[in-house]
């Protein structure tokens, strides 16, 4: 198979002794302006919104994101960890899932929204499109440390890294789909409709819009699993292919219920 796009460049920003990654630098200014932008979103309205409760809620979004994506992992490659289930808790072996990560940290971020008194259906709206934002392009910047592969391709647009790297794929030299550049796209797509949809009469403020665009995303990351390597287990879906749809199902039927009632996080003066 011959790539017709192979790129060769160094991933690794050097100074003095230090070295930083192309796709943590990247990483961190998406991650940052995902942030701001979710700030700026609840600022709308009469209600300002604190600096310090915007900063707890992130807080209580990381050990949601961590354990349940370390759980979601855990159980979408089992076999790597059934003869030694400790393994699970050592970080440095294996990686977490995404789908596990977002909703760990939604769950997490929306319980200390509820222990604050703030309104979980704000603010979780308004976290609907930066949320897109950071997983899209998020997924594109991977391509700076040569990730993202997918399985062997050899059309047009098939990617391959030369050079001495280091390059996060583990065959980085084989042209592949560019797996995580079909993810970002398709996700940052729906940003325009999702901003279209939280303009329809009573929709923000009830949770519909943070379900539409999680729902959009898991829609992206089935259709981009599509070229993934990973090992099906069920017709062409692998685990987080399968994981994901499920997903998908469910924020469907919340949504086909009506506006969502986060009556288990409902805090008193929300």
């Amino acid at each position: 198979m011959t790539a017709v796009i192979r790129v060769a460049f160094d991933p690794e920003l050097g100074w003095g002794p230090l070295s930083v990654r192309w796709e943590a630098i990247a990483l961190a200014v998406i991650v940052g302006a995902a942030v701001l932008l979710w700030v700026r979103m609840l600022s709308r309205g009469p209600d300002p919104v604190r600096l310090e409760d915007a900063l707890f809620v992130l807080l209580g979004i990381v050990p949601g994101a961590v354990v349940v994506g370390r759980l979601v992992h855990g159980l979408a490659y089992a076999d790597a960890y059934v003869a030694d289930p400790l393994a699970l808790m050592d970080l440095t072996r294996g990686s977490l899932s995404l789908l596990g990560a977002v909703v760990g940290g939604a769950l997490s971020g929306a319980y200390v929204c509820r222990l604050l008194g703030l309104g979980v259906e704000r603010w979780a709206d308004g976290a609907a499109i930066p949320l897109l934002v950071a997983i899209g392009a998020g997924k594109v910047a991977l391509l700076l440390g040569g990730g993202g592969l997918g399985g062997p391709s050899d059309l047009p647009w098939a990617l391959a890294f030369d050079g001495a790297g280091p390059w996060i794929a583990a065959d980085p030299g084989t042209p592949a789909h560019p797996a995580s550049l079909y993810e970002g796209l398709l996700t940052l797509i729906g940003i325009p409709l999702i901003a279209r949809f939280a303009q329809s009469p009573g929709r923000t403020g009830t949770g519909t819009v943070f379900l539409a665009a999680f729902a959009w995303w898991l829609g992206a990351r089935a259709v981009a699993g599509l070229s993934w390597r990973d090992e099906s287990i069920l017709g062409l879906l692998g685990a987080e292919q399968l994981a994901a749809l499920i997903a998908l199902g469910l924020v469907l039927l919340l949504g086909a219920a009506g506006p969502v009632r986060w009556w288990w996080l409902r805090s008193s003066t929300s």
